[in-house]
Formats: structure tokens, C-alpha cells, sequence
């Protein structure tokens, strides 16, 4: 788990969640481990930040207001086909694993296993 932390250490991440209560608390793991963390609560906020902070890993909820994050991901992989991305989805169907994602976790997640997710990216 060291090895993982030291990776995560040196990483800018972008969290995408509409849920104010799972947002600010995985945010706040999240922002423990990282570099940089920037949060949007839907995916028209989380592309603005996506194309003006340029983040390593994109970790989003799929079910938002505004954008969902299906289109996010598709415009996300329009500007870059190489950036992580990580779907959270209370849903357990699979329009969610695709191959434009990384991987994919049902809520409620287990945030080591978010965070070796993330690690194995890299």
C-alpha cells in the first residue's frame, strides 16, 4: 500500500458526484492521498474543469444533472483518449463498462480499492 501512496501523492484528480454527502466525503479521502483534487457536482461543471486543469485521473458518478456522465466521458475522450477514467454508479448493469473507462465501482465503494484503482493506472 506504500507504493500506492506514493504514487497517488504526485497526482491531480478530478471527482465528478451530484450527492453533496457522497461528494464531500470521498472528496475528503481523496484529497488526503493526491496531489490536487478538483470536484464538480455534474458533468457540464466537470468538462469546464477537464479542459482548463488537464487532471491525470477522472473519477465520475454517471447519473448527474446538466450532463450525465456518459456524455462527459464522451467529450472527455474526444479532446483526450489517454486520461484514466474511473465510473461510480449506484447502478450494477453493464452500459457502464466500456471501453472508453478504466473502471467501474458500485456504490458504496470501497475507497482503498478506489485508491489501488487509481495507482494501477499508472
Amino acid at each position: 500500500m506504500t507504493d500506492i501512496l506514493e504514487r497517488l501523492k504526485a497526482l491531480t484528480v478530478l471527482y465528478v458526484e451530484d450527492e453533496d454527502i457522497t461528494r464531500e466525503s470521498l472528496g475528503k479521502f481523496i484529497r488526503r492521498r493526491v496531489k490536487t483534487l478538483y470536484v464538480a457536482e455534474n458533468g457540464k461543471a466537470g468538462l469546464e474543469i477537464f479542459l482548463k486543469e488537464n487532471p491525470d485521473v477522472v473519477i465520475t458518478d454517471i447519473e448527474m444533472p446538466l450532463m450525465n456522465g456518459h456524455e462527459m466521458i464522451e467529450k472527455i475522450r474526444e479532446h483526450s483518449s489517454n486520461v484514466p477514467i474511473i465510473v461510480t454508479t449506484a447502478y450494477n448493469d453493464e452500459q457502464h463498462t466500456s471501453d472508453a473507462v478504466n473502471a467501474v465501482f458500485i456504490k458504496p465503494i470501497i475507497q482503498d480499492d478506489l485508491m489501488r484503482a487509481i495507482s494501477s493506472c499508472f
